[in-house]
């Protein structure tokens, strides 16, 4: 079994890292001679490791004074006298200095010492801070996250100018591990909702961590569930506003997402600009938020059940038109609705995988093109097109996209309730959905709160938002082991 510890030997050394670290040409063994004759060698990938960096402050230094230092406290002398780097540490574990190295550190290798120099000469060439293309913002500021998990802990801290904001580190994952840091504020973190999420990170087995996508469903103990319980941003402000409320943000290294968690049902419906906006003003939009989202779960369904199974109740002039449309028409309801509903989503689809012109164009003219195509040629009426297109656009109220994606699905299976059993099995299947998002928790808080269970204060700012005085609190619903009054 070969040693997890360094010799002597300085080229056998050599050979082990080079056996667990990828042997390809950008991986530099850079030769240097100190005291006279004693070989020291200098080893980091390119491209990850800054080699202007490498060169400036680790090779340049060894050059210079590499005859001077202590022949009986090399690595001592090296580390205070020597190299320049600021961040830097001693170790003898051949997987910590591989691991090192594939984090774009440098290592320093002396013949006969058991010990070897790590020095942070990480590459910092990232994409630049720019306005976020998913999370527009009228009033919000005009930055979001990167790459760079180093820069985005860093503009969280610019604007967090609070002693008790903490920053832990985790590496996850068995095939290749990936950093993810932990922030919160301690002191405003509920303890028990602080334990749920570091044993989640701590316990967590996968394979790999790419995205925050990815991780949410690994630490999400219900595969199958609908619901999002983590939310996701790449806005710094949104990330600073939840961890003043006691939640905690994730990030993942070499991605511009962090997740928030825990999160609540109805926070997905709460725009940011919410409170920035005047309280009236504020209140008019959640409003046309909650009705945009009940118009996308029942307005399909409805129109089904009172074309199949109770007509009577159209307005009569309603009726007329809805008979008009719809004569000639082979299909019946359900798969006229389903038809453009999927032909919908399927251009929806199309349109992500698209380069942004391209995929802008598609979802105008394929939408415009197959609708009136499909009305022309007698395969859907005019009014199941008008009330297909109204819930399509309501869909673009909802700010979460996560969100978005749940209530866009559950229609299908509602229409499907809807066209079995009529008013009963719509009934039936916002039952069913009640009570799963009731019994629902995201790390320890009740998903349905602040209705289920009910904290009065909270629903200051749920569906409608008080003024700003009576919410800038922090939210009972977030903090379960405190015992309060409601």
């Amino acid at each position: 079994m070969p040693s997890e510890r360094l010799i002597n030997d300085v080229y056998a050394n050599i050979d082990l890292i080079s056996s667990n670290v990828p042997s390809n040409m950008n991986f530099i063994k850079r030769e240097v001679t100190i005291l006279g004759s004693i070989p020291c060698f200098v080893l980091f990938i390119s491209g990850i490791a800054d080699k202007g960096i490498v060169e400036e402050i680790v090779i340049k230094p060894l050059m210079q004074k590499g005859s001077k230092i202590n022949n009986q406290n090399i690595i001592d002398d090296l580390v205070k006298k020597c190299i320049l780097a600021s961040d830097l540490t001693v170790s003898d574990s051949i997987p910590e200095i591989c691991y090192e190295l594939l984090n774009g550190k440098c290592v320093v290798l002396v013949e006969n010492i058991k010990s070897a120099v790590i020095c942070n000469t990480a590459s910092e060439k990232y994409r630049s801070i720019q306005e976020s293309t998913t999370e527009k913002s009228v009033y919000g500021l005009r930055e979001s996250f990167t790459e760079n998990l180093n820069l985005n802990i860093t503009m969280l801290q610019r604007k967090v100018k609070n002693p008790n904001l903490k920053v832990e580190k985790y590496m996850i994952g068995d095939k290749f591990k990936t950093e993810v840091a932990l922030t919160y504020i301690d002191g405003i973190i509920d303890p028990l909702v602080l334990t749920n999420i570091k044993s989640r990170l701590a316990g967590l087995k996968a394979p790999a961590i790419i995205t925050g996508g990815i991780l949410e469903q690994f630490i999400d103990n219900r595969p199958y569930n609908l619901f999002p319980i983590t939310k996701s941003t790449e806005r710094p402000d949104k990330v600073v506003f939840d961890l003043l409320e006691g939640k905690a943000a994730i990030f993942i290294s070499e991605s511009s997402t962090a997740l928030i968690a825990p999160a609540t049902f109805f926070e997905f419906f709460q725009g940011f600009e919410d409170y920035s906006e005047r309280t009236i003003l504020a209140n008019f939009s959640r409003l046309m938020r909650f009705i945009a989202i009940l118009t996308v779960m029942i307005l399909e369904p409805i129109y089904l059940v009172l074309l199949i199974y109770n007509p009577e109740l159209f307005p009569y002039k309603l009726m007329s038109l809805i008979i008009s449309s719809r004569q000639n028409i082979p299909l019946p309801p359900l798969l006229e609705i389903l038809a453009m509903g999927v032909a919908i989503e399927i251009l929806r689809e199309g349109g992500l995988r698209l380069p942004n012109p391209i995929g802008t164009t598609l979802a105008i003219v394929g939408g415009i093109v197959i609708g009136e195509s499909a009305t022309r040629a007698g395969l859907v009426s005019y009014v199941t097109l008008f009330i297909v297109a109204i819930t399509v656009i309501c869909t673009f109220i909802i700010p979460s996209y996560q969100m978005a994606l749940t209530i866009r699905f559950i229609r299908f299976p509602m229409l499907i309730l809807g066209q079995m059993f009529g008013f009963y099995g719509l009934l039936v299947g916002f039952y069913f959905l009640l009570v799963h998002l009731t019994k629902m928790e995201s790390f320890g808080i009740a998903y349905f709160s602040p209705i289920v269970p009910s904290r009065f204060t909270d629903l200051l700012d749920s569906f409608i938002r008080a003024p700003l005085k009576n919410i800038l609190i922090e939210p009972k619903s977030l903090h379960p082991s405190r015992k309060s009054p409601k």
